[in-house]
């Protein structure tokens, strides 16, 4: 095993004292403050933004909040990233990838929107993904308020947030509403929601996601097994954008990753798809590791190239 997992691991046990509580042993409200005390250390010393600001996305449940982070050498308008952060569609927030997005923003020179949508159960399916279509339908129409260019977006997300990124390309196709995005960033999202063999050989080892911590989250998000919207890996995928695929070996959602970059293959849309070795769920997030740094670099020259 990569000596960087192995001991990232290890730390990581240790720090799972008898007693600690899980994600399924409380309340959706409590599992967010775990997790954000989880993702605070990682989160230190990201990239300083020309600027970075809260921005209100109109939805039509009201406002969504959101935060726009401007790297130094994006002039007016610039590419545009809509990001949607992971967490199983229940915890997670901007503030829990606030590094990440600063990371991408800094790395591809685009504004970089990260949303606030709706989390489950107080929001089940499809509201938290209905907030994300709507974002995406302001910045189509608006996005020039904030500095972007909506000729030149891009849209993307970890985990939960890969998902809704290809739902709401999906949704925004159908609906013959929206902006065209010219690619697509998804990292470790959960794309087939079935029983897989990377589920099957991962789901029990608790690194970092498991078998117990994604059926709690589907559990709350209630979304049909079979939507497509929900499973897009059954969807019809004509006309998705170019895309970047990324997961790693050690990681319960591998084959969902495998499976969806198969599916937008035999659809004719390009795709790259990048298996790290030994990368666990969230690794990107984890600035210590080599591989995170390097999976940074090749989504953000993805996103360059796309932008054109």
């Amino acid at each position: 095993m990569n000596p960087q997992i192995a001991t990232l691991i290890q730390m990581m046990k240790a720090a799972m004292a008898p007693g600690t509580p899980r994600l399924w042993d409380v309340s959706p409200p409590e599992a967010r403050e775990l997790s954000a005390r989880f993702f605070a250390p990682l989160n230190l010393g990201g990239p300083d933004m020309a600027e970075v600001r809260e921005v209100s996305v109109p939805g039509r449940r009201g406002p969504i909040r959101a935060r726009l982070y401007v790297p130094h050498d994006a002039a007016p308008p610039s590419p545009g990233l809509l990001f949607l952060h992971g967490g199983g569609f229940v915890i997670g927030s901007p503030e829990t990838h606030d590094r990440l997005t600063r990371q991408l923003a800094a790395g591809s020179g685009a504004r970089v929107l990260s949303l606030d949508y709706g989390l489950a159960p107080e929001h089940p399916f499809p509201e938290g993904l209905d907030d994300c279509v709507d974002a995406a339908r302001w910045l189509g129409d608006h996005g020039g308020e904030i500095g972007i260019d909506p000729a030149r977006l891009v849209i993307g997300g970890d985990s939960a947030g890969a998902n809704l990124s290809a739902a709401t390309i999906l949704r925004s196709r159908d609906e013959r509403r929206g902006p065209t995005f010219r690619g697509a960033l998804l990292l470790y999202g959960a794309y087939a929601c079935t029983e897989t063999p990377s589920l099957a050989a991962w789901g029990e080892r608790d690194l970092v996601l498991s078998r117990r911590v994604i059926a709690w989250f589907h559990d709350h998000y209630g979304a049909p097994a079979d939507q497509p919207y929900f499973a897009p890996v059954n969807a019809d995928l004509r006309g998705f954008p170019p895309s970047i695929v990324v997961c790693g070996t050690l990681d319960p959602l591998l084959s969902d990753s495998e499976m969806f970059a198969d599916a937008l293959k035999r659809a004719g849309v390009p795709v790259e798809l990048h298996i790290v070795d030994d990368g666990i769920h969230a690794f990107v997030q984890m600035p210590m590791l080599d591989m995170a740094t390097e999976a940074l670099e090749t989504l953000c020259s993805f996103a360059k190239r796309a932008c054109g």
